[in-house]
């Protein structure tokens, strides 16, 4: 028996239950409602439709999260992996820098040796010698000698007491290089070995000027072990650093290389720490400071090397104990104003005679 109707929009519904099956017919029903319903945007739909979406799309779902955990490992990894990497690069760059140094120190103690063998080989003792500081000329037993290493590869470490003015000067071998020579050796040593930091003594030679705030200062030879320079301009000082060496300089706008940017400048003050001992002619060059000081100003130059001490490195060229202090300061024109002993800190404090 038929059945039929239409639906508002005038869609014809009918189902012969003995032509269709029911299913069928359902569907199209449903068909027909959907498409009155579409500007709603609503659907009919099966439970069965319905169910399975849903568990597809937990699936998905389940299937997403577990993707992430996999990304999520997978970087972890990689970053493990990265770090790794990195230092294992660090690692290697260490292990080339330290080959790098070790090779150097080789390099340094084998020339020294060579140096020092072919010294044997060819020395012809000499009956006089002759003071660098005092230019005392007398026989060669006269000059108290004194012997040491040194611990930095430089080979034997020969010196002479001089009988007339007390100072200690040598090894010879160091006296004997050209300018260039010993400027190279110093490059060399600073590449391979560190100087401990020397704050603290500077800053009590600086101070030893008793300075004014609205002077200018020069740290003579101040070197990249030492944060004098900074640390004093931190507090308002106006205190500039000369050092030659380049391995043995630090970055700066307040850092002097070279003589060539002294000559137009005078200082308040000069000061200087462990450096005395380093000049093969000392004399001349505590004179050449005096060009560099205003009027009335004074130079502070502390090293343990007043006395015989740190003996064991070849850079160290002059002790000057006893006498020979005053007769450094009489040959630069300079006189002693003070001397001070503190500990290991000895500090002569100096003004033009």
């Amino acid at each position: 028996m038929p059945a039929g109707g239409r639906l508002a929009d005038g869609t014809a519904l009918s189902c012969d239950s003995f032509k269709e099956p029911r299913g069928y017919c359902l569907s199209k029903l449903a068909s027909a409602v959907n498409r009155v319903l579409a500007p709603l945007n609503i659907a009919l739909t099966r439970r069965t439709t319905l169910q399975n979406t849903r568990i597809q799309l937990f699936t998905a779902q389940s299937q997403m999260s577990a993707l992430r955990s996999e990304i999520d490992r997978a970087n972890v990894e990689l970053q493990g992996l990265k770090e790794s990497l990195e230092a294992r690069q660090a690692g290697a760059i260490d292990t080339i820098a330290a080959s790098h140094k070790e090779l150097l120190r080789h390099q340094i103690a084998n020339r020294w040796s060579v140096v020092d063998a072919v010294e044997r080989a060819t020395a012809v003792a000499s009956d006089y010698r002759t003071c660098p500081l005092c230019e005392t000329t007398g026989k060669a037993e006269t000059f108290k000698p004194y012997v040491t290493n040194c611990i930095f590869g430089g080979g034997l470490l020969k010196r002479y007491q001089c009988p007339a003015c007390d100072v200690i000067f040598g090894p010879d071998k160091m006296f004997e290089l050209s300018p260039a020579e010993l400027s190279q050796d110093y490059e060399w040593h600073y590449k391979v070995y560190e100087e401990g930091d020397s704050t603290e003594a500077e800053l009590r030679a600086f101070h030893s000027l008793n300075p004014r705030r609205d002077g200018v200062y020069l740290n003579y030879g101040a070197g990249s072990w030492s944060r004098t320079v900074p640390l004093l301009r931190e507090q308002g000082w106006n205190v500039f650093a000369y050092e030659p060496h380049g391995s043995a300089a630090t970055d700066g706008e307040w850092l002097i290389s070279s003589e060539a940017q002294m000559q137009h400048n005078q200082f308040d003050g000069i000061f200087s720490n462990n450096v005395l001992e380093h000049f093969r002619q000392p004399a001349n060059d505590l004179h050449r400071m005096l060009a560099w000081l205003k009027p009335g100003a004074q130079m502070a130059h502390a090293t343990p090397c007043f006395e015989y001490l740190f003996e064991y490195t070849r850079f160290h060229l002059f002790f000057f104990p006893g006498r020979s202090r005053e007769v450094l300061a009489r040959r630069a024109g300079l006189k002693i104003e003070s001397f001070e002993v503190y500990g290991m800190f000895l500090n002569a404090v100096y003004s033009p005679a």
